[in-house]
């Protein structure tokens, strides 16, 4: 069970509250599932598992004071969804040698519907229906250099089928769910850790991840305020299509590095850390929107510290975003060109006790 209650505050009338809205939601949710493991052999294992599941919610909201542009009372708005599903998993390892492993793995999943009914400023209750994805991955998995270097690296590709997304703002500024017809996405991983001597360990991990929404006849409400927007017109009178664009807040890139140094101190241990981490571009909305797509960021870290009492203490310095580097990472598509940044260069210290 969930109660939310929803504000909305005038900030050219001294922050009076003008606006209030609650929601309350059931959700009753039950699951059966087991799973087998075989051995064929004493370097090849297949296991198999199954999951029943059954979701049910039963949502009512209402909208008790009507801020600006809203009508004063709407009445009671009521949903009810009801779904069930059977998903599978399906997966193999054969072990080429005592530190090296090869796997593959076939499963499917299920998201139960959805339900949003923020009323403040709309007058519906939106539903998004099930979806289900079925995502195959194949990697190796080895340690190396007499186990102190260890990697991971695994290929992976999924498909959504009428998967659930959120519409944001807008000219309505009202938050919708609504169902694409099929999601994709596909991609690798890495990580790698190598003890490059009994001091210095070296990290380094990172993916590549193409994601699409694939549906003609989706369209969703783009942002008012005078953004450019870069998708065609959409079936219905307001809209876009946002067919063949990628998810939401998703860079295609995302890489991290790290190096730590230890040394022995008097009473304890000190150590020098250092981090880098890297995400490509990023497109805000599920709309394209030249003002709403976030640039490439890169951001350094560094920490310096000294360990003692077994590990219990810990008294450090540090420093996050090194270089200052500040991008638009959000945005508010409602009524002006609204974005928020990422935090700025931040310093400190830090003293930390276990117990």
């Amino acid at each position: 069970m969930i109660d939310i209650d929803s504000f909305n505050y005038s900030s050219i009338g001294g922050n009076t509250q003008n606006g209030y809205a609650t929601q309350h939601q059931d959700n009753k949710a039950w699951a059966l599932f087991g799973s087998v493991n075989h051995k064929l052999g004493s370097d090849f294992e297949v296991r198999g598992g199954l999951r029943v599941t059954k979701d049910k919610k039963d949502f009512h909201a209402d909208r008790l004071q009507a801020p600006p542009f809203s009508p004063t009372f709407i009445g009671r708005r009521t949903a009810n969804t009801d779904a069930s599903n059977t998903s599978l998993d399906l997966s193999a390892i054969y072990s080429l040698s005592k530190t090296t492993n090869v796997y593959a793995r076939l499963a499917t999943g299920f998201r139960a519907p959805s339900i949003q009914g923020r009323l403040l400023f709309g007058d519906t209750v939106s539903v998004a229906d099930s979806e289900k994805v079925t995502s195959f991955e194949a990697g190796v998995k080895a340690d190396l250099m007499d186990r102190r270097a260890r990697v991971a690296f695994n290929v992976f590709n999924y498909t959504i089928k009428n998967q659930q997304l959120t519409a944001v703002g807008g000219a309505a500024n009202f938050n919708q769910l609504v169902n694409a017809k099929k999601g994709t996405g596909r991609g690798f991983e890495l990580d790698f850790q190598m003890l490059a001597t009994d001091q210095l360990l070296l990290t380094t991990n990172g993916s590549y991840n193409k994601t699409r929404i694939k549906d003609k006849d989706l369209g969703v409400q783009p942002c008012s305020g005078g953004c450019t927007v870069l998708d065609p017109a959409g079936a219905k009178a307001g809209t876009v299509s946002i067919d063949g664009n990628p998810l939401p807040q998703s860079p295609e890139w995302v890489w991290n590095l790290g190096a730590r140094y230890s040394f022995p101190l008097a009473g304890g241990e000190g150590y020098v850390l250092a981090d880098a981490s890297y995400r490509s571009k990023i497109n805000f909305f599920l709309y394209e929107a030249a003002e709403f797509t976030g640039k490439a960021l890169t951001e350094i870290g560094l920490r310096g510290g000294y360990q003692f009492g077994n590990g219990k203490y810990e008294a450090a310095v540090f420093v996050r975003n090194l270089t200052n580097q500040i991008r638009v990472v959000g945005g508010i598509d409602f009524n002006n060109l609204t974005g928020f940044i990422n935090e700025p260069r931040t310093y400190g210290v830090q003293f930390r006790a276990n117990f």
